[in-house]
């Protein structure tokens, strides 16, 4: 494996972006990767048997092993909260392929931050 430099957008075809969307007080808490082509994807998962409602998603896209984009959100992991949580993120997903024009299945979401809080921004 060798590194490449620039950072996630360094290869030819994919965009980055980061913003604040308010989940965070006044720091970016808010980034996209996207890929002009559907990409190969691999993913490692938590072992846990309590997963955030994210990953509970992208554990079932990524035997598909394609992705196009990825939306992270930081401040809130969407973790323990149910079904709303997992309404939620799908609603993420599902604007973000909108947004983008990709298939929904081709969008994985990750997320990090307070736990027990349904995330919706």
């Amino acid at each position: 494996m060798r590194e490449i430099e620039g950072g996630v957008t360094a290869p030819e075809g994919f965009k980055a972006s980061g913003i604040h969307c308010g989940i965070k007080k006044n720091k970016p808490d808010l980034a996209l990767i996207y890929s002009k082509v559907p990409a190969l994807a691999w993913a490692m998962f938590t072992t846990n048997k309590v997963k955030a409602a994210p990953v509970q998603i992208c554990i079932k896209k990524i035997c598909q092993r394609r992705a196009q984009a990825i939306v992270v959100n930081s401040g809130n992991a969407n973790a323990c909260t149910g079904e709303k949580g997992i309404r939620n993120a799908e609603r993420i997903i599902k604007a973000t392929s909108q947004e983008l024009g990709v298939k929904e299945e081709e969008v994985l979401m990750a997320s990090t931050g307070i736990i027990g809080k349904p995330c919706l921004f």
